[in-house]
């Protein structure tokens, strides 16, 4: 399961980390999981292009990260509507994306 771990201080994402497999297909025929990758790594390209001083990007095997170091409104709107991407695919595979919400 790909599952998107978000925290949050008053409403503000502080960091987004997503992790796992969706296992709704076998390897390279898993349409979930290369959703979810897109939506992550464009996320990645354009906060780098936009907000380069105000995140710390991180990717590995398996795994993004973004975490917010300036909490500009408009690096927040960026990252409500990436997570509106997360939503959608999560209400469509349940089984397979889970988002966890954490207030810190």
């Amino acid at each position: 399961m790909v599952t998107v771990k978000v925290l949050t201080n008053n409403k503000s994402i502080q960091s987004i980390q997503v992790r796992g497999h969706a296992e709704y297909a076998d390897p390279g025929q898993d349409l979930v999981c290369a959703g979810a990758s897109s939506i992550g790594i464009g996320a990645l390209n354009g906060l780098d292009e936009l907000f380069n001083e105000d995140v710390h990007l991180e990717i590995k095997d398996n795994s993004i990260l973004i975490q917010v170091l300036n909490p500009k409104d408009e690096l927040q709107t960026v990252l409500k509507f990436l997570m509106e991407q997360y939503k959608t695919m999560a209400e469509v595979y349940p089984n397979n994306i889970q988002i966890v919400w954490k207030e810190v």
